[in-house]
């Protein structure tokens, strides 16, 4: 359950003008997190896409080499979930700007939670990257932050899709991925729409060398 680092993923993270009827792009298959160079990450995170929506909020306490409070709701723009490549859990995907910080993106993977499941004390991997920087930390694992409880529930006149709700924790920071430093997310509450169904994945022709 290991999660790369998506820094270009915010270029293609918006407001959907109708994130019902939005086709869900390929995504590139994600590098371990453990053994993945930089710049493989970074290959990785150009070839991902994100499906724009509209429905969406983050709250959370950054602390540590990044040290500011996030409340991110309609204003800032939101990347629908999904289930992850490897078809391992749930990926949860942020965008927003901070003065203290500029850009930042937050990507949330929680294994082994499926669409439409709603469960209690679910591990989570996550990553935080401060856009333009290549600057990004990582926890590698998820034994360090984790869901206290999160609900999904059909998102009503929008077939396949759920909305989640879910709050959490970590314990241990995410550290600097070939750099120095660490963020801790002492807390962190999100809402997101996720749909029932993996999106289609590029051909391992299209997909940038990466580690398994």
């Amino acid at each position: 359950m290991l999660l790369v680092p998506l820094a270009a993923l915010a270029t293609a993270c918006g407001h959907a003008d109708d994130h019902a009827s939005a086709s869900a792009p390929p995504v590139a298959q994600e590098p371990a997190a453990t053994g993945g160079t930089p710049a493989a990450v970074q290959a990785a995170a150009e070839a991902a896409l994100c499906v724009p929506s509209e429905t969406g909020s983050l709250r959370a306490r950054l602390q540590g080499a990044l040290d500011v409070e996030i409340d991110w709701g309609a204003d800032a723009a939101h990347c629908q979930g999904g289930v992850r490549p490897q078809g391992d859990g749930i990926r949860l995907l942020y965008k927003g700007y901070e003065p203290a910080t500029g850009p930042l993106l937050l990507v949330f993977g929680a294994a082994p939670l499926r669409p439409g499941e709603s469960a209690r004390n679910v591990p989570v991997n996550l990553t935080v990257v401060r856009e333009g920087t290549g600057q990004f930390f990582a926890t590698q694992g998820d034994d360090k932050c984790a869901f206290d409880s999160v609900t999904q529930t059909p998102l009503d006149g929008n077939a396949g899709l759920y909305r989640l709700e879910g709050r959490g924790f970590c314990t241990q920071p995410a550290r600097a991925v070939g750099g120095d430093g660490s963020v801790l997310l002492s807390r962190f509450d999100v809402v997101a729409v996720v749909p029932a169904t993996q999106p289609a994945q590029q051909s391992a022709a299209d997909a940038p060398p990466v580690q398994p």
